[in-house]
């Protein structure tokens, strides 16, 4: 990726500190909004454990994020906790001994225009 496009995914990615997380599988088509947190291109999502997004993650990684500023769409992992590698804030939230984290390895970022409707850029990863 040219360094301008990675630079500029970087800085999109890390400002929202809550998205919403769009899976689909056995459970049907899910939305639901959950703390999220970027690491370098990866982000981070707190989900609870009895969410059917785990279910329909288990069944196909492939995810879409939305916030007020762009939309992702790319793989998700799974990773229970606790893990010891990863320093996010959202795990000294209240419950979240009760919920696994979502790994969201993006490949492909629209950046919403500030006024108005539609994107402004895209960035394939």
């Amino acid at each position: 990726m040219l360094d301008y496009a990675r630079k500029r995914a970087l800085d999109v990615l890390k400002i929202p500190r809550k998205a919403v997380m769009v899976t689909s599988g056995p459970a049907g088509i899910q939305a639901g909004e959950f703390p999220c947190e970027a690491v370098s291109l990866d982000l981070y999502l707190l989900v609870p454990k009895t969410s059917d997004h785990i279910f329909n993650l288990e069944h196909d990684h492939s995810v879409t994020l939305l916030t007020s500023r762009w939309e992702v769409k790319g793989e998700a992992e799974l990773i229970d906790l606790p893990t010891s590698d990863l320093e996010v804030d959202f795990l000294n939230e209240p419950g979240a001994e009760w919920c696994r984290i979502v790994r969201v390895h993006p490949h492909q970022i629209h950046i919403r225009r500030a006024k108005g409707w539609g994107y402004c850029e895209s960035i394939e990863i």
